[in-house]
């Protein structure tokens, strides 16, 4: 836990001196969705993909913290955004990941 605490204080101090980069955003929302804190890994994915909006795995990361919340409907914005990237990017593995995590937000949402 505490080496966890120490990896989200290094890039929210990142976040702190590079405000409008997008790397260390990605990396503070990374560390908290590692550390199970969805609701905030989903707001500095969501700053990271307003940043830099072709960056897909922020898009991806973003819909599947949301949908760990609950939020639903914007999971599933996040996640067709994803898709989009993906497919004009090239990835065909998170393709895949974003395909399935489709079909479980329209499983939630039912």
């Amino acid at each position: 836990m505490a080496q966890q605490d120490a990896i989200i204080s290094r890039f929210q101090a990142l976040v702190e001196r590079f405000p409008e980069r997008s790397p260390p955003r990605f990396s503070l929302g990374r560390a908290l969705q590692d550390a199970g804190q969805m609701a905030a890994a989903a707001e500095q994915y969501g700053h990271a993909a307003r940043l830099q909006p072709d960056l897909m795995m922020a898009w991806l990361h973003q819909a599947e913290c949301l949908l760990a919340v609950g939020d639903l409907a914007v999971a599933k914005t996040s996640a067709e955004q994803a898709r989009k990237l993906a497919v004009g990017q090239g990835h065909e593995g998170p393709l895949a990941d974003v395909t399935e995590l489709l079909e479980d937000i329209e499983d939630e949402m039912g």
